[in-house]
């Protein structure tokens, strides 16, 4: 047919007999080169139309670094105790309709966090720079309809946690915005080194935006893969938590000599069962007034004695300044029991009273609390 129309319109006699006008293969092959070039061509023009209607970049929270602070566990902690849980950090990813055809005011931009850092534990819990322990990220989005997502077995990625985020807008901006909440928690997955190993590395997480019309589109990671922090290897169990320890009735003679003068001195000993490996340091902390960093621990509300305080003798008798409830090394405060043994080790501590101010008789009573560090 494509022959014949080409006579009758070169010749214009219906009744002649048509010319047939041969083509060569090379020729024939040409023009379907042609056609088939011209439909890649419109795949390639429909492909990038389609894409154009919606635009995502990633807002805050990206380039993180993961900051563990100071954190211990026991020497013989199970795989899969959850060392700590840190603060949640916000990523928000941003998404506008591009005043492009085809013209669209909705859609959904789908995020994938990936990692290939070694999975190391259950499905969901990767290496980190200390042999271990491992991490996992866990994502929650009101606005993405996500809850407790985690990064699993992934397709491009070791692991992967995908998060599908609906858009609305009007055509040419502004950007609408979709936050969603990263929780990291340290997980124990093997025996942990007793003293304090420094945290350094940690799984770096990427990010890339899928929409209804293709990706991955790469976006600069949420975690570069750098982290800080401190775990420490418990070696020593408390074997008695509460060291309670009844001081003697004294009169308000005792104190004659004026503030500062003490009576009542009563011993009572922290247990505590070691393996040997590293040096014991304690802070003993004021139950009571928590910011206390005096010698004397101020007196519960139920006291009736007044102008009198409670203070703590170390082993070698001088009175315990008091800190802040923390192990991290160089704890204001914080002072050394000396090295770990293999078996038991014992820390007498011993409790007096302390002229304050002007005294009158009544009951006394003091807590304290003491917290362990392993260096």
């Amino acid at each position: 047919m494509f022959e014949s129309k080409l006579v009758k319109s070169c010749f214009g006699d219906t009744h002649q007999r048509p010319i047939r006008v041969r083509k060569s293969r090379d020729e024939s092959s040409l023009t379907r080169f042609f056609v088939h070039a011209a439909l890649v061509l419109l795949a390639g023009l429909f492909s990038v139309s389609a894409h154009a209607y919606i635009s995502c970049k990633n807002g805050s929270g990206v380039q993180q670094t993961l900051i563990a602070g100071s954190l211990s566990v026991g020497a013989n902690a199970a795989p899969g105790t959850t060392v700590g849980t840190l603060a949640p950090i916000t990523y928000t990813m941003q998404c506008m309709f591009v005043n492009d055809t085809p013209y669209n005011t909705s859609d959904s931009s789908r995020v994938v966090f990936g990692t290939n850092a070694a999975r190391v534990y259950g499905a969901d819990v990767y290496a980190t720079g200390i042999a271990g322990l491992g991490v996992r990220y866990i994502f929650n989005s009101s606005a993405c309809n996500a809850t407790n997502v985690t990064m699993t077995k992934g397709t491009k990625y070791n692991g992967e946690a995908s998060v599908s985020c609906p858009f609305s807008g009007p055509l040419g901006g502004p950007y609408q915005q979709a936050a969603i909440t990263v929780t990291a928690q340290l997980v124990v997955t093997g025996a942990i080194k007793a003293g304090a190993s420094q945290l350094t590395a940690a799984p770096s997480v990427t990010i890339d935006f899928y929409s209804s019309n293709g990706g991955p589109w790469g976006q600069p990671s949420l975690y570069t893969g750098a982290a800080t922090g401190t775990l420490t290897g418990v070696t020593c169990s408390v074997n008695n938590s509460q060291i309670p320890i009844a001081l003697p009735d004294v009169k308000v003679s005792d104190f004659s000599s004026g503030v500062g003068s003490v009576a009542g001195p009563k011993e009572g000993v922290l247990s505590l069962t070691c393996q040997s490996g590293v040096k014991v340091w304690i802070t003993l902390t004021d139950n009571v007034q928590p910011s206390n960093r005096t010698n004397t621990l101020q007196l519960t509300g139920d006291s009736t004695a007044k102008g009198i305080g409670i203070q703590v003798l170390n082993p070698t008798g001088s009175p315990v300044l008091f800190g802040a409830d923390s192990a991290a090394s160089g704890n204001q405060n914080q002072w050394l029991i000396g090295d770990s043994p293999n078996g038991t080790l014992p820390v007498p501590l011993t409790a007096q009273y302390i002229r304050t101010g002007t005294v009158s008789g009544g009951s006394v009573k003091a807590l304290a609390t003491f917290t362990m560090s392993y260096q």
